[in-house]
């Protein structure tokens, strides 16, 4: 499709302007639009068909040329190409940043060049760019399990894989929603310890030899592959097929576990945890969600303060409802209203489930009268109970808990809890 001096695929014009929610690009387009769908094309494929001269914009020439060349000699563009290559949204999101920061004027005269200091405007532009490239990945990831009423399309991808315009929708709302945006941004840091757990965790139960293959586990290689290193007309050969995964070892197997149970947070929210420690918590909690997606296990919140006050049982792949965001925090903290009311969902579970979870985060105590026939309960349920404290001593959740992290920086996740939370 012709554009300003590039041939730009209709398709990529396509993808740019649904990924920022523009109209239908036609000939008639302003020059700026159609130099924003040369941007696009940089960004997006890195591959550019430069048009025959007679079909190039005599009036826009000189100055298109100018700035493309300026992005073609920044490092800073080339690293922001390639952080969009192939994502139409995070491209869309470039353009857009770009086009505001540079604010291009179309020339009066043909013979016009870009501004002297085209190249810094440019450099400082792309720096702003990936910058609000990786907030919309985060946010979007952050909040990709939530069910958005106002967003069709919303919490229906795994992973927090969004519909353009449900990435746009959301883009928008977290302009004017600061706490909302604070959760979505903590999420996706919160979700990539998780997943950072999760490549380290160790797998148990492969421990039974069963056969002979070919590798190149150091662990597992066979006495007479291990006594080639000391012989010196076989150390080569080893060497050549260790490097080619040739290397003969022992064979590994272990029976799978059955199945988890549900996992259930309680989620405090008394008065004082209102602010930093709610969208905390609530950033947490969306990681633990997406932890139980990924284990195919059935998640429950409980959100509570002197009693239990919203609750939603989400099943494997479903959405989180958007009002478990919203719950405000007010009034006092009875953790034995929302323990109990956890107990019931997990009771009320059916299948064959290997073990069941529950994650109590709060900042407060409460009367621990009836935490011993609750936790007689929860053992007799297989239920692992472990307490998240903000800013409390652990001696308060020690009458609920089976396993007490104490939480002292919002900021981050503390290693040990993040193992408790996402590497078991």
């Amino acid at each position: 499709m012709k554009r300003v001096i590039y041939d730009v695929p209709r398709w990529h014009v396509y993808l740019h302007r649904d990924a920022r929610g523009l109209e239908v690009a036609t000939e008639r387009d302003g020059p700026v639009q159609k130099f924003e769908d040369e941007l696009f094309e940089r960004i997006y494929s890195g591959e550019t068909t430069l048009l025959p001269e007679r079909r190039q914009d005599p009036k826009l020439k000189t100055w298109a040329e100018g700035v493309h060349r300026a992005c073609e000699e920044l490092p800073a563009f080339s690293r922001l190409a390639a952080e969009c290559r192939g994502d139409a949204m995070a491209a869309g999101t470039a353009v857009e940043t770009l086009i505001a920061a540079l604010n291009p004027q179309v020339p009066d005269a043909p013979e016009q060049k870009p501004p002297e200091n085209i190249r810094r405007v440019i450099g400082a532009a792309c720096e702003k760019a990936s910058q609000a490239v990786d907030e919309l990945r985060e946010t979007a990831e952050g909040l990709g399990q939530v069910g958005f009423s106002r967003m069709p399309g919303t919490g229906s991808g795994f992973g927090g894989t969004l519909p353009a315009s449900s990435i746009r929708a959301l883009a928008a709302r977290l302009r004017s929603d600061t706490r909302l945006k604070q959760i979505a941004l903590l999420a996706g840091r919160f979700k990539r310890i998780a997943a950072f757990k999760r490549r380290q965790k160790v797998k148990h139960g492969a421990d039974e030899i069963a056969d002979i293959e070919q590798g190149a586990d150091l662990g597992r290689l066979l006495p007479s592959e291990l006594l080639k290193l000391v012989h010196p007309r076989l150390r080569l050969a080893f060497m050549r097929s260790y490097v080619e995964r040739a290397a003969m070892q022992y064979q590994l197997v272990g029976n799978e576990p059955l199945g988890k149970g549900p996992l259930v947070v309680l989620l405090d929210k008394s008065g004082s945890m209102d602010g930093p420690r709610d969208v905390w918590a609530t950033a947490l909690t969306l990681a633990l969600l997406e932890q139980a997606h990924r284990e195919r296990r059935t998640f429950a919140l409980v959100s509570f303060d002197y009693h239990v006050k919203y609750e939603a049982v989400v099943k494997p792949g479903e959405p989180l409802p958007e009002d478990a965001l919203f719950t405000a925090c007010a009034g006092g903290t009875e953790i034995a209203a929302a323990m109990t009311r956890g107990l019931e969902l997990i009771r009320s579970a059916q299948g064959a489930l290997r073990k069941a979870d529950v994650v109590l985060i709060t900042d407060g105590g409460s009367d621990s009268s009836a935490a011993p026939k609750l936790r007689e309960g929860a053992q007799q349920l297989g239920v692992t109970i472990l307490g998240l404290g903000i800013g409390v001593e652990r001696e308060w959740l020690q009458p609920w808990c089976d396993d007490i992290q104490a939480v002292t920086e919002l900021s981050r996740l503390d290693d040990e809890a993040a193992s408790k939370l996402f590497a078991q």
